[in-house]
């Protein structure tokens, strides 16, 4: 009887201590995934900020002021009325080309 008792009592001591042993890994476990999502929380917002601040780049470069500023430094100019010639058919198209380039093969040909 003394032995069963002894027995007895190691079991329920082995499965209290099992019992402590995975209420502390869980408890662990809990701890670990808190920290990752946290991180992971964080990670999100840095990209939703960048990507936030991409977007207003994008937009702002994309601006006609800005277009045009740069345009300006490569030297590029509005042309002069009457210096576009329609290729595609449309009205205009049978006008001959009044530009700087047009009027100087105009003159090439002449020659």
């Amino acid at each position: 009887m003394l032995k069963k008792t002894r027995n007895l009592r190691l079991a329920a001591l082995g499965a209290l201590c099992a019992v402590f042993f995975l209420f502390a890994w869980e408890n662990v476990q809990a701890v670990r995934l808190g920290y990752t999502i946290e991180k992971l929380r964080r990670e999100i917002k840095d990209l939703e900020s960048s990507n936030t601040y991409l977007k207003k780049e994008i937009r702002a470069s994309l601006s006609p002021e800005r277009l045009e500023t740069e345009a300006g430094k490569l030297g590029l100019v509005y042309p002069e009325p009457g210096a576009v010639v329609m290729l595609d058919g449309t009205p205009g198209a049978d006008k001959a080309g009044r530009g700087w380039l047009a009027k100087l093969l105009r003159l090439n040909r002449a020659s």
